[in-house]
């Protein structure tokens, strides 16, 4: 396998500031490819300790990449990081200063003088225009290893990815297998239990299973490495029926299916199309079923939507949802009072700043899911 290895470059990451979405973003893309990531590593502004992190890095894996430290201030150290790591020497690239100045005059800006500074990059790099962004990219090409130096803005560095990395990747290594990854949601059993079911299928060498818990639910990964994707489907789909065989009635979806979707296409599946929710002094509720509502009326869109939320002052947690369909009779009422889920203990929870907390969601949804999808 061809590995890959993710640095994530800023202070604030470190301080818990800003959530590291690159790295998981960048796992996901370089897995696609068909490069085995061997390790992510977060490192502050200090342009000693990124040279040391990189050079490590180039130490051990085909592909390096980093995000982050490309701005004009003296707290963004990437291109110094990258010069000492490869032991070259910063140089002005004018081609590269005069890309930023146009950027900036398509902006209605006027460049600072420290902007000149993103038009410096090791003497053995070569820049990548950022036609999103102000801040240009680069790669330096090693002996062993290829480094590539990335904005840390999200849309910037996503566009230079799809855009002008995949392509450089794809000249610059020959991949001769792949990954994929096939995700089984389940909701309404927890990881150990799942483990006991499936504990054999976890031993497999390829694919692979592993389990993920989450607030309120629990995902399987099944992951081949294989020549191709279809060949990769074909060692993930005997495992996949087996773990739907296992525990199939705890499903919800695959990949990128959400609790919400897989709520919304029952409801459209059986003729639900007219909704109204009741929100009793439950803050996030509003927004939460009005997605809901939205989703089936997408789906169902010759019936007319209501919703209603009525604030009253209950003693306990009692949330209903209701679909129906005025033209073919028929109404469902899920509560969540009839499972039970009326503590004082949750009542306090879901009314805490945590309102939006992914297991509040996750709970309410997934036991109007339960309703539907058992009950009928």
């Amino acid at each position: 396998m061809t590995t890959a290895e993710i640095i994530t470059i800023g202070t604030e990451l470190l301080l818990g500031a800003i959530t590291d979405t690159n790295a998981q973003y960048l796992a996901k893309v370089l897995n696609k490819e068909g490069f085995d990531v061997f390790r992510v590593t977060t490192v502050g502004d200090n342009c000693e300790r990124i040279a040391q992190v990189m050079k490590e890095a180039m130490q051990r894996s085909d592909l390096v990449i980093t995000t982050g430290g490309l701005g004009p201030t003296v707290d963004d150290p990437t291109r110094e990081a990258a010069a000492l790591a490869c032991g070259a020497k910063l140089v002005f690239h004018k081609e590269l200063w005069k890309q930023i100045e146009d950027r900036f005059h398509e902006l209605g800006r006027i460049p600072t003088e420290n902007n000149e500074r993103q038009a410096y990059l090791p003497d053995t790099a070569i820049g990548v225009k950022n036609a999103v962004g102000t801040a240009p990219a680069f790669y330096v090409k090693q002996t062993n290893s290829l480094l590539c130096c990335l904005p840390g803005v999200p849309s910037e560095m996503h566009f230079l990815i799809e855009n002008e990395f995949i392509p450089l990747f794809e000249h610059s290594f020959k991949i001769e297998t792949m990954l994929h990854t096939t995700v089984v949601h389940t909701i309404g059993i927890g990881e150990s239990q799942i483990d006991q079911w499936i504990g054999n299928l976890e031993k497999l060498k390829n694919p692979t299973v592993g389990l993920a818990a989450h607030a309120g639910s629990v995902d399987i990964r099944i992951t081949a490495k294989a020549k191709s994707r279809q060949s990769a489907l074909d060692l993930i789909s005997p495992v996949l029926e087996k773990i739907n065989n296992l525990v199939g009635q705890y499903v919800y979806g695959y990949d990128d299916t959400t609790l919400l979707d897989s709520v919304c296409q029952i409801l459209v599946r059986k003729g639900f199309g007219q909704l109204s929710f009741n929100q009793q002094n439950l803050p996030f509720l509003p927004a939460l079923f009005m997605e809901l509502v939205t989703r089936v009326h997408e789906g169902y869109a010759e019936n007319n939507l209501k919703t209603q939320y009525n604030e009253m002052e209950p003693a306990i947690l009692n949330v209903n949802a209701v679909a129906s369909d005025s033209k073919k009779g028929k109404e469902l009422s899920v509560s969540v009072e009839d499972d039970k889920v009326k503590t004082e203990e949750s009542y306090k929870f879901l009314n805490s700043p945590a309102d939006f907390e992914e297991w509040a969601t996750n709970r309410i949804m997934g036991l109007v899911f339960k309703h539907l999808s058992q009950k009928g």
